[in-house]
């Protein structure tokens, strides 16, 4: 690991929570699974305050309850375009009752990387969070996948040869979930755009990424 990755994962995400019901501040206990090091956890219960907060702060991620952004705009779209407007390039993460496909598309149109249910448990929370770094480029806040092989492991020949080979070779939804997520991180996480790029749908790109969120948990 090198000087500037080692001082990367030395620094702990900046985590803003954003729900009037205070039901997400349980959320640390199982993110502390998903991170190197515990992030750095604001609470707040109005969107009003996270828009004042964020004019003088930065942070990495955001969880925030639609419910708790309805004092800035009306509309879902709106609400949500806002507090992304002020983000700096934050995650965000919008958390609605009844996320249907159609509230999840108009909710990342307007600047949402993704979007939730309020049924979604926190642990299966605290997984599609660090999920959204990992795509997203923030991968130096998550606590390592596996330990590291050591130097005994590292130099032992193959056997046998093809189960390794089988290793190498991505699944078919691996590849087409990295196409579809490298598309859209070109677009700056614009689901519309990177659906017309790819001659896609944007419900069948939700939809394919809902699919390989509920496999990836199966896998866990």
């Amino acid at each position: 690991m090198t000087d500037e990755m080692s001082s990367k994962a030395a620094v702990p995400a900046r985590l803003l929570l954003v729900d009037e019901r205070k039901g997400l501040a349980s959320l640390a206990g199982p993110l502390a699974a998903e991170f190197a090091l515990s992030p750095i956890i604001v609470e707040l219960d109005t969107g009003r305050a996270a828009i004042d907060l964020l004019k003088t702060s930065v942070f990495d991620l955001i969880v925030a309850d639609l419910e708790a952004l309805g004092d800035i705009a009306d509309g879902v779209a709106e609400r949500i375009g806002k507090l992304a407007r002020i983000a700096s390039g934050a995650l965000l993460l919008v958390r609605s009752q009844g996320c249907s496909i159609s509230a999840a598309l108009e909710g990342m149109r307007a600047g949402a990387h993704d979007c939730v249910g309020t049924d979604l448990d926190l642990a299966a929370m605290a997984r599609r969070i660090g999920d959204l770094a990992r795509r997203h480029g923030k991968a130096q806040f998550l606590a390592a996948a596996q330990a590291p092989a050591t130097a005994a492991a590292a130099h032992a020949a193959p056997s046998p040869q093809i189960p390794v080979m089988r290793d190498l070779v991505l699944p078919m939804w691996r590849q087409e979930q990295r196409i579809i997520e490298d598309a859209i991180q070109s677009f700056s996480g614009n689901i519309a755009l990177a659906a017309a790029a790819l001659e896609l749908s944007p419900s069948t790109i939700y939809r394919k990424r809902q699919a390989w969120a509920e496999m990836e948990l199966k896998r866990a």
